[in-house]
């Protein structure tokens, strides 16, 4: 009897220990993958940098489909198509201007942040919109540029709510966040680097799907070295 009591009671406390990990990792999850990500992101596919749109609002990677606006195809066993749309607003609550672009009178598109300017690229055209063509840049001779979309290496479980709640579909069970990294550097060594996140939800017969528009949390400009001098 004194065995099958102490049996009862350890099996009690493994299940108390295992209700509290379950808890504590429930509530603690988003932050472990924002963690993660600040080491590791698991790689997506490669975006096409140049040449790229601006129609003033967005930046636009990739040819858009007519009549449909954004990326398509994130969803389980569908392949990437569509444009990349990219703007340049911070991430919330405030969602701040965290940089601004403008075209100069030798039609150079010039991004602006942080007190620091940096010469992005040369008019070239235009390219599809969803709606209609959109004004294209290209980068300039001796420029090298890279647009990479990631996603977060680990999940996190959705809120009780979403789960419970959506009554238009299946209900959403795990979050994640995708990460477009761009990389921009001029012949004259000067560098930009910016970093976009979103937020992805799961449900089971979807699979993956965005939410809301890309933030833009991190805007780097690094002029051109000193022995270089005549660029920005």
């Amino acid at each position: 009897m004194g065995g099958m009591r102490s049996f009862a009671i350890r099996g009690g406390l493994a299940a108390v220990a295992l209700a509290t990990l379950l808890f504590l990792w429930f509530f603690t999850a988003q932050w472990c993958s924002a963690l993660v990500d600040r080491v590791y992101t698991a790689p997506m596919t490669v975006v096409q940098s140049t040449p790229f749109g601006w129609n003033g609002t967005y930046l636009q990677f990739g040819s858009a489909i007519p009549g449909l606006v954004g990326l398509q195809g994130l969803n389980r066993g569908e392949l990437l198509t569509g444009a990349h749309l990219l703007e340049l607003t911070g991430p919330g609550p405030d969602y701040k201007q965290a940089a601004t672009l403008e075209i100069n009178a030798n039609d150079q598109l010039i991004l602006v942040a942080g007190g620091r300017s940096f010469v992005l690229a040369s008019r070239a055209g235009t390219i599809p919109g969803d709606e209609k063509p959109i004004p294209a840049f290209a980068a300039e001779p001796g420029d090298t540029a890279s647009v990479s979309l990631e996603r977060s290496l680990l999940g996190w479980p959705a809120p009780f709510t979403w789960a419970m709640t959506y009554l238009s579909g299946p209900p959403t069970t795990w979050l994640r966040h995708l990460y477009y990294r761009l990389s921009w550097k001029k012949a004259s060594g000067a560098r930009l680097n910016m970093v976009w996140r979103c937020e992805q939800g799961y449900e089971a017969i979807n699979g993956w799907h965005n939410f809301g528009f890309a933030e833009l949390i991190r805007v780097e400009i690094q002029p051109a070295p000193p022995s270089q001098p005549g660029n920005q």
